[in-house]
């Protein structure tokens, strides 16, 4: 049997840790951004895979409504917007300190910046950002 636990993942943006998560089984999404390779079959059948050298991916993460994450995400992102000569591109590190999953990036840019939303419940900040650079290692598990 497989266990996890989420406060035993650990995420860094800038070596700043992550943490303030909203509700959800979603709240971390990190993913390539286009496919590793395509398979072109032609008219006689037989087929050639070509490989793409794309090794970008994209994150995408659910934070609480008026967290401190929220605030150095934002700095963040408008010192991104405001000099992007003297930004420092994003570093990612995402490890599961339970299962040994590990996720990391670099080059990293914000795309697209959280609404504003507010009602009559707590809704998610959600922040994305892509990178130039993605490696994933995905493990057995513990237990399993």
């Amino acid at each position: 049997m497989a266990v996890f636990d989420p406060k035993q993942v650990s995420v860094l943006i800038l070596d700043y840790r992550i943490q303030d998560w909203h509700e959800g089984g979603d709240v971390i999404h990190a993913n390539f951004r286009v496919d590793h390779g395509e398979l072109s079959i032609g008219a006689g059948g037989t087929g050639v895979f070509v490989q793409h050298p794309d090794e970008s991916g994209e994150l995408v993460l659910q934070l609480k409504q008026h967290s401190r994450d929220n605030n150095y995400l934002d700095s963040l992102r408008r010192s991104q917007r405001q000099s992007i000569r003297s930004f420092v591109p994003l570093t990612l590190s995402i490890r599961d300190m339970l299962n040994e999953d590990v996720v990391t990036a670099e080059q990293g840019y914000f795309t697209v910046a959280p609404p504003y939303i507010r009602g009559n419940a707590a809704n998610p900040v959600t922040w994305t950002m892509v990178f130039e650079r993605m490696a994933m290692r995905l493990e057995v598990g513990l237990f399993n």
